[in-house]
């Protein structure tokens, strides 16, 4: 792409030649391509959304352009320094240059956690893509573990794909609660007097050994109610193939996910293929990326579903970034009442792995005090490490 000539002075000119048509689409789907190696999770649909605002706005201001497709293509907050680097780095090169999206270095979450990327900074024009493989590669024990301990939103479509597999072959263990059942066992504590009558018959009604009990126990039940809102989309379709892979394991489960309103889908997860599965979960969801309303979610929960689906023994997690659309107030007593139903209320956050990670939104502030854990979800290690928490949970209880 070459620079038209402007006039001078013109600082704020967008420095690209577009023709009409096929060009300028061809010119934003390979930006969409920068995006995603950059570590930005953009779909087809945002693409196509910013080539229409573009075909609208025009492209004579370089500015309006960068606000057009920050508005479309980044969706979250922490997001927008990547966007604002690989934009600079993708509109400043002509395409006899070569590729923008093969020189783009991959931004991974490593660099944002030491202060991320800055494109003014010093070397910003000499860096080059094998160098930061190369480094990237040193620091890395295996192409596997990094994928493990990657954030789910920051993953290429190819990195997702591998992801998913990871969580489709997961086989957790349960956690278990006591069972009414009682069996045969040496280290019973009660006598099993049935057994011993009957054995007593072939020795004249004579008792010869002792014969002991032992409680049984099976799985305890789990409750996912999932956020499915815009800011929890790439996380809240690897929570629900996380939801599939325990209900495989024999887990007695119910989901939920909730948008602007409260959905049951447990039966849609009934499939053995997981992406069967979320096809089904998909058609019936009509809110999916949309605003978030926890408080008056909770609400019809604890009003319709929890007598039929939550169980005192539950296990209920609770997945969302804490971004409340409706009133706050609203939410505590609503995970008051949800906590005083179930047997464990955890809250998993993608967030809270993060440095310095502080509840800062009022919904999470107003649910905390009646969480009994909150944990992270934002990696395929960490959906590993909450299966051995919940497996860890004592029985009793």
């Amino acid at each position: 792409m070459s620079a038209p000539p402007t006039a001078a002075g013109d600082q704020d000119a967008f420095p690209l030649t577009v023709v009409e048509g096929a060009a300028l689409a061809a010119n934003v789907v390979q930006f969409g391509r920068t995006l995603r190696l950059a570590g930005l999770p953009v779909d087809p649909e945002q693409t196509r959304n910013f080539a229409r605002a573009l075909a609208l706005l025009g492209v004579e201001r370089r500015a309006d352009v960068k606000a057009a497709g920050r508005a479309v293509l980044v969706r979250r907050r922490e997001d927008r320094a990547t966007y604002d680097a690989a934009f600079d780095l993708f509109w400043r090169r002509s395409t006899a240059e070569g590729s923008v999206s093969e020189a783009l270095p991959r931004i991974r979450q490593e660099e944002r956690k030491h202060g991320g990327f800055d494109p003014g900074g010093p070397g910003a024009e000499a860096i080059e893509t094998t160098d930061v493989v190369d480094s990237v590669a040193e620091r890395a024990a295996s192409a596997t573990e990094t994928l493990r301990t990657a954030d789910f939103a920051e993953l290429t479509p190819e990195e997702a794909k591998d992801a998913a597999a990871m969580l489709a072959a997961l086989r957790p263990r349960l956690p278990r609660r006591p069972s009414r059942r009682r069996r045969l066992d040496r280290a019973g504590a009660r006598l099993a007097a049935r057994a011993m009558l009957r054995r007593s018959l072939g020795s004249g009604g004579e008792t010869l050994d002792l014969r002991w009990l032992r409680r049984t126990t099976r799985p305890r039940p789990i409750v996912l109610v999932c956020d499915i809102s815009g800011s929890m989309e790439r996380y809240s379709r690897f929570l629900l193939r996380f939801a599939h892979a325990l209900q495989r394991a024999g887990a007695p489960l119910e989901v939920f996910v909730f948008g602007t309103r409260l959905t049951r889908i447990t039966r849609e997860l009934k499939v053995r293929d997981p992406d069967a599965a979320l096809r089904r979960v998909a058609g019936k969801v009509v809110d999916w990326s949309g605003g978030t309303r926890i408080g008056s979610c909770l609400r019809e929960l604890n009003r319709r579903w929890v007598r039929r689906t939550v169980r005192s023994g539950a296990i209920v997690l609770l997945v969302s970034d804490g971004w409340e659309r409706d009133d706050p107030a609203l939410l505590g007593p609503e995970m008051a009442t949800l906590q005083r139903s179930c047997h464990r209320l955890v809250w998993l956050d993608p967030l809270a792995s993060r440095p310095a990670f502080e509840p800062a939104t009022e919904g999470l502030r107003a649910a905390l005090p009646f969480v009994d854990d909150f944990v992270p979800c934002e990696s395929v290690a960490s959906l590993e490490a909450l299966a051995s928490h919940l497996a860890s949970l004592p029985v009793s209880g």
